[in-house]
């Protein structure tokens, strides 16, 4: 479980430090600092088939692309993204982005964040330093209330459960172990 001022970083360009943890509102707030640096790769579409997110952006800029429809969110300005829609968003300005940043509800996010944060520890991919292929089908297999790619289940899911395998054989960190809020 997260305490406050806990750190993940998910790529080199980014990094998560909670603000306020799931146990201070039973698990209907999580709440997070997070920054992103300047960076040239574009994270994958996904959706949270469980979550709302809010973004409030204090400094800097940041790109969001939800539903298909791309816009630069700036400072003083904030973006919702509703449950269920595909989204994904980068800094592709030339200063840090820094927002305040909060998901309802909180689920299982603070152990995503930190099962990415260990996968990285194990082995990162060299553009951009996220977690490598096998270290994120461990993770998006095990976090799927969490987070989802946007892609049909008919082929994540067993794709996923492939690499999965592949990535224990490799040694990538186990699964997380399943805890209610």
């Amino acid at each position: 479980m997260a305490q406050a001022g806990d750190t993940f970083v998910t790529q080199d360009d980014q990094t998560l430090t909670v603000r306020t943890p799931a146990a201070e509102s039973g698990g209907r707030l999580l709440e997070l600092d997070s920054t992103w640096g300047p960076m040239d790769n574009r994270p994958p579409a996904h959706f949270h088939p469980h979550q709302h997110e809010r973004f409030e952006i204090l400094e800097g800029g940041l790109t969001v692309e939800i539903g298909g429809r791309t816009r630069v969110v700036r400072a003083g300005e904030a973006v919702e993204v509703p449950t269920g829609s595909v989204h994904r968003m980068w800094n592709d300005g030339e200063e840090t982005c820094r927002a305040l940043w909060q998901v309802r509800p909180a689920l299982r996010t603070e152990e995503l964040f930190a099962a990415i944060h260990a996968s990285r520890a194990h082995r990162r991919s060299a553009s951009g330093g996220s977690m490598t292929l096998l270290g994120a089908s461990a993770v998006l297999r095990e976090f799927s209330d969490e987070f989802r790619l946007a892609l049909p289940r008919a082929v994540t899911r067993p794709l996923l459960a492939v690499l999965s395998a592949l990535a224990r054989v490799r040694g990538y960190p186990p699964r997380a172990r399943r805890r209610t809020v």
